[in-house]
């Protein structure tokens, strides 16, 4: 996903024979887009298709999940700070936001993890919101930081580990990629000198999983796969996830937003300036404290406030982590604002004019914008501020973020 990558033990050539301690390693290609796309090889001391059992799984709130029959055209404010779980990083999981392209939700783990998972629908991007953490693959060990960003390809069997066996994270789960943008690379695939990160910015997996009986017990060992909107739970005798080594382009990443390089200009930029990752039908982006428009001449100054913009194709939600965003009393961090397609939003009345004269920002937010309307789950509408759309006019005279 950022580069050619390498760990442990692996053969000179593809498809050839590999004998560790006179046994032979069993080769498994992880693929995208069938066989046209990115790859990694994995080599396997037993085979990953050596399970014994198969049977079902149901997650209230995460899996199987639908949106709500009825949902009118209106702004909305969910207020995630209220939702109360208990789990693990799977079982703590809770779906807000869906369309055919993107699902998003926030876990809340209190427990240590439990369970390994693959998500077999499409890519995940964890937000740490708060607190760092591990994720331990079959690629290896991640660590993580607060306000990183965690990529987990598709099909990786996984767990993560939060520091203190608690953490908050805001989830995206795509229908197929989560990446860097096409733009942001080269001819060769490089990340492009014009790009907000480059491939310093990356951590990746760099020391191997080795089983410890201690740390995942004696068997046997249940892997819950996510696809179609359902939960299987595939069991297994032996410990499946020690690998002796692997190469390729497909493995977890970890990017923090903190490195992103936000870009700056004489009077404000759209809000997709921000771009961080896409996938089919969205993108994500990361604001982060920064200094705002700064044109001036004979007497014209720019306006840092958001213009109002009605953007007839896209939905915009806005998770808000950090910082001077508060648009009035009740917004605060870990709240979810949408603003759907269809329905023009932008600064409360008198915010506007008082953004003048301001020359940096201090805020820290994820937004995604997706091309499909966002439809909400009965979960989101269980901490929803029903009151939100109308505070436009009900508030006018609170404060608002200028600088979004």
């Amino acid at each position: 996903m950022i580069h050619y990558h390498r760990l442990g033990h692996v053969p000179p050539k593809h498809h050839v024979t590999h004998y560790v301690d006179g046994k032979l390693m069993m080769e498994q290609c992880m693929t995208r887009v069938g066989f046209d796309s990115t790859y990694s090889i994995l080599y396997f001391k037993v085979p990953p298709t050596d399970e014994f059992s198969v049977r079902a799984m149901e997650l209230p709130g995460f899996c199987p999940i639908q949106p709500l029959d009825r949902q009118l055209l209106h702004r909305r404010h969910i207020k995630t700070q209220d939702l109360k779980v208990e789990g693990d990083f799977l079982t703590a999981r809770r779906t807000l936001l869906m369309n055919a392209d993107v699902r998003v939700g926030v876990c809340k783990p209190n427990r240590p993890a439990q369970h390994w998972f693959s998500n077999g629908e499409g890519d995940e991007c964890w937000f740490a919101y708060s607190g760092g953490g591990t994720v331990e693959s079959v690629y290896g060990l991640l660590p993580f930081r607060q306000h990183d960003y965690v990529i987990v390809p598709k099909g990786t069997p996984y767990r993560l580990h939060p520091d203190g066996n608690v953490g908050t994270f805001l989830v995206f789960e795509s229908d197929t990629y989560i990446d860097v943008p096409r733009q942001f690379r080269n001819e060769s695939g490089q990340i492009a000198m014009h790009a907000p990160y480059c491939h310093r910015d990356f951590r990746i997996p760099t020391e191997m999983l080795r089983y410890d009986a201690a740390r995942h017990g004696a068997g046997p060992f249940p892997l819950v796969v996510k696809h179609a909107n359902q939960l299987s739970v595939h069991e297994f005798k032996h410990f499946p996830w020690e690998l002796v080594g692997w190469d390729g382009l497909v493995y977890p990443v970890a990017f923090n937003i903190h490195d992103y390089q936000p870009r700056t200009a004489t009077i404000h930029l759209p809000p997709t300036t921000h771009i961080t990752f896409a996938g089919r039908g969205f993108i994500i982006c990361s604001f982060v404290p920064r200094k705002v428009d700064y044109y001036e001449k004979d007497g014209v100054k720019a306006i840092p406030c958001p213009y109002g913009h009605a953007s007839v194709d896209c939905d915009e939600i806005l998770y808000y982590v950090a910082g001077n965003f508060t648009s009035r009393k009740g917004i605060e961090s870990e709240s979810i604002s949408l603003h759907p397609m269809g329905v023009p939003h932008g600064p409360h009345p008198g915010t506007y004019e008082k953004s003048v004269g301001h020359d940096r920002t201090a805020e820290l937010a994820v937004m995604c914008d997706t091309f499909k309307p966002l439809l909400l789950t009965s979960v989101a509408s269980s901490i929803e501020d029903k009151d939100y759309h109308y505070t436009w006019v009900k508030r006018e005279n609170e404060a608002m973020e200028t600088s979004k």
